[in-house]
């Protein structure tokens, strides 16, 4: 299947990671080693490929022996690690503002993971998928997300704001007690997506650093790797279609309207570029039933409706398209790979 420019990350999120393993006794560069990242790209302003922040992750893992390192990374996070996107989010008028610019903007911050906003009758899911083709699906990093995303909220409302729920798509860990950090809400695992579940009544609170001012000379900064980001329409589609076929719109109509442009430009601009959405389309579920997949928590029915299908039946006979096998038999063969 044909893929895209490699995906990167915003290294920021990293930053931090020297420190806690020195604390935990560990080398910095043994968990960096086969990485291709050297210790002295862990800057805010660096990106590094997405895979490799996921194989870091991985790594340390492995390594500390401890299976809450992404809990413990993701609580030493700041809105300061999102570069200008965190100064946009502080200055917001809203929660509700910083939470959909945070969704809408972040793709200046990644290109291999997308952050969205769901929203329901009485709640707003926070949430995070990934896209990027060349991963191996990594447990750790849906333990970060929950960290990043419970720290980020409390950063931004003093604590004023607790998540309702907590949404992960990994399989629950043998042990839970490190979990007990992210707050007193409840934790569902091997659920289709990962994020946090808030109130919709809590959107319309002011963050005590709102300022109009602040917020637009923000906005500014973050324009030029809003840009760059936004320029590829190719990568743009991949990064709204994750979420999309949460919500029964993963067609080309309901993308280009996401987009706010008509459709034939969307296909006109993919056929530019030498693609088509149909084939976005196809890489975005590949990558994200062979994470679930991984992942292991999920029946297949589950993961056919999490990605937009029909029918089981009718997700079993695109990933054979695909891979050249069912489901259940390429996710056997990679438990039998770990």
């Amino acid at each position: 299947m044909k893929t895209g420019t490699p995906a990167i990350q915003r290294a920021a999120s990293l930053v931090p990671l020297p420190a806690l393993l020195t604390e935990l006794g560990v080398d910095p560069d043994a968990v960096l080693a086969g990485t291709g990242v050297a210790a002295d790209a862990l800057k805010p302003d660096v990106f590094i490929p997405y895979a490799a922040y996921l194989a870091i992750l991985d790594n340390a893992v492995r390594i500390t022996g401890r299976e809450d390192f992404g809990l413990l990374l993701g609580r030493r996070q700041t809105l300061a690690a999102l570069g200008p996107l965190g100064r946009v989010m502080r200055h917001a008028a809203t929660l509700g503002e910083a939470m959909a610019e945070f969704a809408a903007f972040q793709i200046g911050n990644s290109t291999g993971g997308t952050v969205y906003l769901i929203r329901a009758e009485r709640d707003v899911v926070l949430g995070y998928g990934i896209y990027d083709p060349a991963i191996r699906a990594s447990p750790y990093v849906h333990d970060v997300v929950l960290a990043v995303g419970c720290c980020l909220l409390a950063e931004l409302t003093r604590g004023a704001v607790e998540p309702e729920e907590l949404l992960s798509s990994r399989a629950a860990p043998k042990d839970l007690k490190p979990y007990r950090i992210l707050g007193r809400c409840p934790i569902r695992f091997g659920q289709t997506q990962t994020g946090l579940v808030l109130g919709a009544a809590n959107l319309g609170l002011a963050p005590p650093e709102a300022d109009d001012a602040l917020h637009g000379a923000a906005l500014a900064d973050l324009a030029p790797d809003l840009a760059a980001a936004r320029k590829k329409m190719r990568g743009l589609v991949a990064h709204v279609l994750r979420h999309l076929l949460l919500v029964d719109r993963a067609k080309m109509g309901d993308v280009a309207s996401y987009l706010g442009i008509h459709p034939r430009s969307l296909r006109r601009r993919l056929r530019e570029e030498g693609t088509t959405f149909e084939a976005i389309r196809d890489e975005v579920r590949y990558t994200a039933a062979r994470e679930l997949l991984r992942l292991g928590a999920l029946s297949i029915t589950d993961i056919a409706v999490a990605l937009d299908y029909a029918s089981a039946s009718s997700f079993v006979h695109a990933f054979r398209r695909w891979s050249g096998t069912t489901p259940t038999e390429w996710r056997d063969r990679a438990g039998r790979m770990r």
